[in-house]
């Protein structure tokens, strides 16, 4: 996949925007706070419809607007088209998302459409959070190749907010019957095992990814890199009945909690260096090294599965490795469309590479090309009011 385009219309710090990046690697560089990180969070919005770093649309509105735009022209081996997302300030109004010109009605339509892996100093502490940044990590990763787990995943977690509501209900108030809980549970049994069985069908082939690029990374076949999916149901032929007769079996405790206490939102991906738990004794190299892997490992699924190369987004992740590291990430990823942000671009300097300056005068963003001597008269940065903004219905 390759992004031709990107536009932003009052997003963040960006009053007027236009981008044409390489289709190799391109640096936005400038100091902290300029913006940097606004342009690959556009990326991400128009790759799976939400920000990598905030959960409320509204924020990413430029002050004073009341809607903002955040745009890509992308094509692959198969066709090209426009992806457009437009935000509101008010509260009260959904996001619209466009592909070429048309509003989709649901978000499984997006996924798929461009698909990104993005990588920041937040996930270089991926094996040392907790248990839901780990499935957030499966479930947008899977999310872009296969829409049927996207809407079962959809459907778990309308199920599971009905179940844990009623749940809460029951706690207060004994009184009331507990035999809608059946139905609650029966309704969970079915997107739960479509999740399941996709996260460990995935888990099993990410492993060995993964595996691969943490010898490539270290060069050291002494250390023995891997990860495993683990889940609450044991049962693997009968998925759907094991999550029923487990909740079943913990409805007491369940009422007592005011939650449900098994299925795929309790489940965890496991990380082990010589068969040691990560979480307890890797060093902080070692931690580094392994959710680098993770991510290499992500990106190329991704291309197995789809057969397209996804968009890296790499968000000032360069910083935290040492130049060993650094230089196993730029191997790695050298065949495809990358977004790098940095403060200082001097280490990876490359001929091959577009820079652009991002800088911040007065709370607007600023984006400026930095030409080469491969392509110096091509204007790939345009600040000009454009003539008209996509309209939303």
């Amino acid at each position: 996949m390759i992004i031709q385009e990107l536009t932003l219309s009052h997003f963040r710090n960006y009053e007027k925007l236009k981008i044409h990046p390489s289709e190799g690697v391109n640096l936005f560089f400038g100091s902290n706070g300029s913006g940097k990180t606004n342009i690959l969070e556009a990326i991400h919005y128009c790759s799976l419809g939400k920000s990598h770093r905030m959960n409320h649309d509204q924020s990413a509105v430029q002050y004073g607007e009341s809607a903002s735009l955040c745009q890509v022209s992308v094509s692959d081996s198969r066709t090209a088209r426009q992806i457009s997302v437009q935000l509101y300030a008010s509260p009260s109004m959904r996001k619209t998302i466009l592909l070429d010109d048309r509003k989709i009605s649901r978000f499984s339509e997006l996924m798929g459409c461009l698909q990104c892996v993005i990588f920041s100093p937040e996930d270089l502490g991926l094996i040392r959070e907790g248990p839901s940044v780990r499935r957030r990590f499966l479930d947008m990763m899977i999310s872009q190749v296969n829409r049927k787990y996207f809407i079962a995943l959809q459907q778990y977690r309308v199920g599971l907010d009905q179940r844990n509501a009623l749940l809460k209900t029951l706690k207060n108030n004994r009184s009331q019957s507990v035999d809608w809980l059946s139905d609650f549970d029966r309704a969970l049994a079915g997107p739960a095992e479509v999740i399941i069985r996709e996260r460990k069908k995935i888990g099993e082939r990410l492993n060995l990814l993964a595996m691969e690029s943490y010898r490539r990374i270290t060069g050291l076949d002494r250390e023995e890199f891997a990860l495993a999916y683990h889940s609450s149901l044991k049962d693997e032929e009968n998925i759907g009945e094991a999550l029923i007769t487990q909740l079943d079996r913990a409805r007491e405790e369940d009422i007592r909690l005011g939650l449900t206490s098994a299925g795929p939102h309790r489940d965890d991906l496991l990380f082990s260096l010589n068969r040691k738990n990560m979480k307890m004794f890797a060093s902080q190299g070692q931690t580094r090294t392994a959710a680098l892997s993770i991510k290499i490992a992500e990106m190329n699924m991704l291309m197995e599965l789809s057969g397209e190369k996804p968009i890296l987004l790499l968000d000032d992740v360069m910083s935290e490795l040492d130049q060993h590291r650094r230089d196993g990430l730029l191997k790695e990823i050298a065949s495809f469309q990358t977004f790098i942000t940095c403060t200082d671009p001097i280490d990876l300097m490359k001929e091959h590479q577009r820079f652009f300056s991002v800088s911040s005068h007065e709370g607007k963003g600023e984006v400026k090309r930095i030409h080469s001597e491969s392509d110096p008269d091509e204007s790939s940065v345009s600040h000009e009011k454009l003539k008209e903004d996509p309209i939303f219905s």
